[in-house]
C-alpha cells in the first residue's frame, strides 16, 4: 500500500503545486498581457513545461515500483479528473486534459476489473465532444486492457 501513496502523494503534489503556480500567474497578469502578442501569456510561462516533464518522469518511476493495479487506478482516477475542478484555469485545463497521454504507461498494468471501471468512469468525465485524440488514445488503451 506504500506505493499507492507514494504514487497518489507524487502526483497530487505535482498538481497543486502546478495549479498554485498558475493561479499566480493568472492573478498578476495585467488585462492586456497576451494581446497583439505584447506581454505575457500563462500559457508561456515555464511551469507549463516544468509540470508536463516532472508528471512524465513522475508517473515512469510509479510504473517502475509495479504497483498494484488498484492503486494504479486511484492515481489514473485522479489525474484524468483534476482538471474538471480547474476549467477556470485555462492554460492549466487544456495542459491537464493533454497530460492524459503519459498515463498510458500504467494503463496496461491495470487488472481487467480494473481497467473496465476505469473505462466507465472516463467515458462519462470526458464527453465525446471534449475528446482529442490523447483522450481517444486513453479510452482504447483501457478498452484494449478490458480483454
Amino acid at each position: 500500500m506504500s506505493e499507492y501513496k507514494n504514487g497518489l502523494a507524487s502526483v497530487r503534489a505535482l498538481y497543486d503545486e502546478y495549479i498554485s503556480e498558475v493561479e499566480k500567474l493568472e492573478y498578476s497578469k495585467k488585462p492586456t498581457d497576451g494581446l497583439l502578442g505584447f506581454g505575457k501569456k500563462s500559457s508561456d510561462d515555464s511551469c507549463n513545461d516544468f509540470f508536463s516533464k516532472q508528471l512524465k518522469k513522475t508517473l515512469e518511476n510509479y510504473a517502475e515500483e509495479k504497483p498494484d493495479s488498484s492503486d494504479i487506478s486511484i492515481v489514473l482516477e485522479y489525474i484524468y479528473s483534476i482538471q474538471n475542478e480547474h476549467k477556470d484555469l485555462v492554460s492549466a485545463y487544456w495542459l491537464m486534459k493533454a497530460a492524459h497521454g503519459f498515463t498510458e504507461v500504467l494503463v496496461g498494468m491495470l487488472s481487467r476489473e480494473d481497467a473496465s471501471k476505469l473505462y466507465e468512469f472516463y467515458d462519462k468525465i470526458i464527453p465525446r465532444r471534449d475528446r482529442f485524440p490523447v483522450q481517444k488514445k486513453i479510452l482504447k488503451a483501457l478498452k484494449m486492457a478490458t480483454k
